[in-house]
């Protein structure tokens, strides 16, 4: 088996880039179904909230559209289901994928980044879903109770994209309150069909705080490649920059490009 992991290092800073991060998402699952070589993707963004489709479902969405927007949050919607996050530069957002998805369940590969995770960071860390934290899923990471990371995955072609939201540091509280505002702002009255979530800003915390030890994105990333090392992969830092300047990924990129401004067009209601 290959052990070799592509790294891919990712600063998302301007409006204009935010779609980005999900655009490359769809053209390295290809990349990888078609090369089958892992590659690792870390990226970060200025303050971010990250919707998904089941957010435009909010009754009074523009309302908190209008909020975020007063709060100098950018915000855009993901080609995938699930429930809004707030990202920003103290967040690490750190996307693992693995060729062979047949080889892995989906449990299987939740219990992958399970494992790097709680390899990297503590022996603490618990699975399951954290109900009143903002996101809420079956595979939230948390330590005494208090929801550190969220983990998601997609599949496509002989590939998995698996996905984690890593509180490292900063305000997590703040991020929870503005969550927490978004979230009754736009859904006033109470959604009649969907649960969103009534969210508690105390049942998150970070990383640094939770495990008593200092760290920041930069250190977390370091840890986190260790832990891949340990693992016996090799890690190339240097070709990804080859590969997303080739033909195919541009395409698969363009593609998925695409979808996004499409959605994030309806969701700002324009043609």
């Amino acid at each position: 088996m290959n052990k070799q992991i592509i790294l891919y290092d990712q600063n998302v800073r301007t409006a204009q880039e935010m779609l980005e991060p999900f655009a490359d998402t769809g053209a390295i699952l290809q990349f990888v179904s078609e090369e089958q070589i892992a590659v690792a993707h870390f990226w970060t963004t200025s303050p971010t909230v990250i919707l998904g489709l089941q957010d435009q479902r909010l009754n009074n969405l523009q309302a908190g559209l209008d909020f975020l927007e007063d709060k100098k949050y950018i915000y855009y919607v993901r080609n995938s289901g699930g429930l809004g996050v707030v990202t920003d530069p103290e967040v690490l957002n750190f996307t693992l994928f693995l060729p062979h998805k047949d080889d892995l369940s989906i449990d299987d590969a939740y219990g992958k980044m399970y494992s790097i995770m709680k390899e990297t960071f503590s022996d603490q860390l618990k699975t399951g879903e954290v109900t009143r934290s903002y996101c809420p899923g079956t595979f939230d990471l948390s330590i005494d109770g208090k929801k550190i990371a969220g983990i998601s995955q997609r599949r496509s072609g002989d590939a998995v994209a698996i996905m984690a939201y890593i509180s490292i540091t900063g305000d997590q509280k703040e991020r929870s309150q503005l969550m927490k505002d978004f979230y009754e702002i736009s859904n006033y009255p109470v959604h009649e069909k969907i649960d969103f979530p009534n969210i508690d800003v105390h049942c998150m915390e970070n990383l640094d705080i939770l495990t008593q030890q200092p760290l920041s994105v930069a250190t977390a990333k370091q840890k986190i490649l260790q832990t891949l090392t340990n693992d016996d992969y090799s890690i190339d830092q240097d070709s990804f920059k080859l590969i997303n300047s080739s033909a195919p990924y541009a395409e698969a990129y363009n593609k998925t490009l695409e979808d996004l401004v499409y959605k994030n067009k309806k969701l700002l209601g324009e043609n």
